[in-house]
């Protein structure tokens, strides 16, 4: 099973139930997430000293403490390790989408030419986030 990325908003929610009173059991039920997922970032904020039940938050401030403690979430292009190799072969990889070519052989000749050691799933989500029509189609 692939493993689940959150937003900050969707982590915040989490803690915003929790901090409320409600177990983590319910959380996860009510959020849709595995309860050890839920204590996961529970304990994130128990570690900050923030306790349920305690003076309200405000959604800033859950923000800023998910952005301390899992600066991923906050930031989601710091999981994209891989997409430097991508954007130093942005001009290729335009010219190749211009002329019609498929991204899977996009993705074999870049690691067979380039060395670029991304998945085709990464350069998948890297066209699609960095690559509008007008780029593929010059």
């Amino acid at each position: 099973m692939a493993r689940r990325t959150f937003t900050a908003d969707q982590v915040t929610e989490m803690l915003e139930r929790w901090h409320r009173g409600d177990s983590t059991t319910d959380v996860a039920a009510a959020v849709g997430v595995d309860r050890k997922t839920v204590k996961k970032y529970a304990d994130c904020a128990v570690a900050a000293g923030i306790r349920p039940g305690g003076p309200p938050l405000t959604p800033t401030d859950w923000t800023a403490l998910i952005a301390r403690r899992h600066p991923v979430i906050a930031e989601p292009r710091l999981r994209r390790t891989t997409w430097r190799e991508l954007d130093d072969n942005r001009e290729l990889i335009a010219r190749l989408r211009a002329d019609g070519v498929p991204q899977e052989r996009i993705w074999r000749r870049l690691r067979a030419e380039q060395g670029v050691v991304s998945s085709l799933a990464t350069l998948k989500r890297w066209v699609a986030a960095n690559l509008v029509e007008a780029d593929a189609v010059r």
